[in-house]
């Protein structure tokens, strides 16, 4: 086995060439990875693709394609980063694959358990960079606790609850639907599992339930470490935007060393997670004016291109989302048999 260290990876960054990479979708991949690109050296970005030609402001060297197919065939491009809505995934992910493109694919990637399970089969063998841009476990609050506290801790027990208010209904219509990639489980609750599994490892599911209506959508979830020394309770729900409940979100973890608590209070985009020790802050980001997710997400791209240019994966990648479409058909289908 080879093992690679920081200088090692700085000599070889130094003699490769820049990665040139293109973006699949027009939301996220514009206001979220082209930021976060443009402030890694060693990416340099060709071009787009996008569905809506809505006019954006691109510098004069980075092209529009006519559509993504065509962006991938370039033999300029390295890398593709798809942020383009989840019934996509599969196809543009198998056309990268035949194209032997490195690929950074926005969560959940593809919309099911069977075509995900497809994907890992087809990159079997080959040596091709993925990546999933799960954000959490590179959210500021969240890191500082995994390294400074959380390994010093018996903890016996962790409570997640999560509210959320019914987005409006201008936002796109695919974030709606299950099938197409969106809703509760796809939009959030993918993303609490991911972020349980990364400080626990393997969690199971002993009992959950499910309650769905027109205005509110509960999940509640127990949850079992491996070796069964600790419970996790994941409480979801969404409200009405009438409602006068406040959306939160927070994760109690409680400890010989008393409760540890992720929290925020989710008004905006520009909200981001505070840590306390009980009831006193151990922990507070500085404000900030743009959207929160530019940070982890520019992580993660960090590590992408260290696992291009040590030609080995880093997590999370298509094997980490196999994992939570299994949870989350777990899930459904523990509701079915109720």
């Amino acid at each position: 086995m080879v093992i690679f260290y920081y200088t090692d990876i700085h000599i070889l960054q130094k003699k490769m060439k820049k990665i040139n990479v293109g973006i699949i979708g027009r939301n996220f991949g514009y206001k979220v990875i082209f930021k976060a690109l443009k402030n890694i050296k060693a990416f340099n970005v060709i071009g787009f693709s996008f569905k809506k030609k809505k006019l954006m402001s691109f510098p004069g060297d980075v092209k529009v394609y006519k559509n993504w197919k065509s962006l991938i065939s370039d033999k300029k491009i390295n890398a593709v980063f798809i942020s383009s809505p989840p019934k996509t995934h599969k196809e543009i992910i198998k056309y990268s694959i035949k194209r032997k493109k490195h690929i950074f694919c926005e969560k959940p990637v593809t919309t099911s358990f069977k075509d995900i399970s497809e994907i890992c089969k087809d990159l079997e063998g080959k040596n091709i960079t993925n990546f999933v841009n799960y954000e959490f476990n590179n959210i500021e609050a969240f890191k500082i606790f995994k390294k400074k506290y959380f390994h010093k801790l018996k903890i016996s027990k962790v409570n997640v609850k999560w509210l959320i208010k019914i987005p409006s209904k201008n936002r796109s219509s695919w974030k709606n639907s299950h099938q197409m990639g969106g809703g509760n489980f796809f939009n959030y609750i993918c993303h609490i599992l991911f972020y349980l599994e990364n400080f626990f490892g393997i969690l199971e599911i002993y009992d959950s339930k499910i309650k769905n209506s027109k205005n509110k959508f509960e999940l509640n979830t127990k949850l079992l470490t491996k070796d069964k020394k600790i419970k996790v309770n994941l409480d979801f729900k969404t409200i009405s935007q009438s409602n006068k409940l406040k959306s939160f979100h927070k994760v109690v973890f409680y400890s010989n060393k008393g409760n540890y608590i992720l929290y925020t209070k989710m008004n905006n985009l520009f909200d981001q997670f505070l840590l306390l020790n009980n009831k006193k802050i151990i922990f507070k980001p500085k404000e900030i004016n743009y959207d929160f997710r530019l940070k982890p997400t520019k992580s993660n791209i960090i590590s992408f291109k260290n696992s291009i240019i040590k030609k080995r994966n880093s997590n999370p990648n298509f094997q980490s989302a196999k994992r939570i479409h299994y949870l989350i058909k777990q899930l459904i289908n523990s509701r079915k048999l109720k």
